[in-house]
């Protein structure tokens, strides 16, 4: 799971117990803690068991996928879930028939137009009994059936983002909307 926060001109992404940061205009990831030395890159991938290019060119396509930047193998999209754990045969269509429409329609990438075509196909009372959203997800280019969910930071409560987020990383973030 990934958590998304975005504020003035800059975007932070939690991953993977991580912390990267980017402004918006120059597109350059750095480590969110303001810990940028070759030395904790060269640790970090080695914790990783990769090099320090393949650790740098694997979270900077990762984060740009979910900041909606071009990515190597990486993309975003909007896709429907629902927030209550149960799933039935009828939700499950539900879910199918909304999700064509969403392709159909080239809405993959537009969370208003995934909501309007949401609220078109599912009635409002199925939509509130069982927490059906748009969430958004980045898809691996070579592989769709691996994706991940992205939360949005100013949609978490404070007890779901210390469930995402490590206490220590988020404390660290330089880049952070107080």
């Amino acid at each position: 799971m990934i958590v998304e926060e975005s504020f003035g001109n800059f975007v932070n992404v939690y991953v993977d117990g991580y912390v990267f940061t980017a402004d918006r205009e120059k597109r350059h990831w750095e480590f969110g803690d303001g810990n940028n030395s070759s030395e904790r890159v060269q640790a970090e991938s080695s914790r990783r068991a990769m090099t320090s290019d393949e650790f740098r060119t694997h979270y900077r396509n990762i984060c740009n996928a979910v900041a909606g930047w071009d990515s190597q193998h990486w993309k975003y999209r909007y896709n429907v879930v629902a927030m209550e754990g149960s799933s039935t045969q009828m939700l499950q269509d539900v879910f199918d028939h909304v999700e064509e429409m969403i392709a159909k329609s080239g809405a993959e990438q537009d969370r208003s137009k995934c909501e309007t075509v949401l609220k078109t196909y599912a009635s409002r009372p199925m939509i509130r009994s069982n927490g059906i959203r748009i969430m958004k997800y980045i898809v691996d280019t070579e592989d769709v059936n691996r994706r991940r969910i992205v939360y949005q930071m100013d949609e978490l409560t404070p007890f779901e983002i210390e469930s995402l987020v490590p206490s220590e990383v988020l404390q660290h973030s330089v880049n952070r909307k107080k």
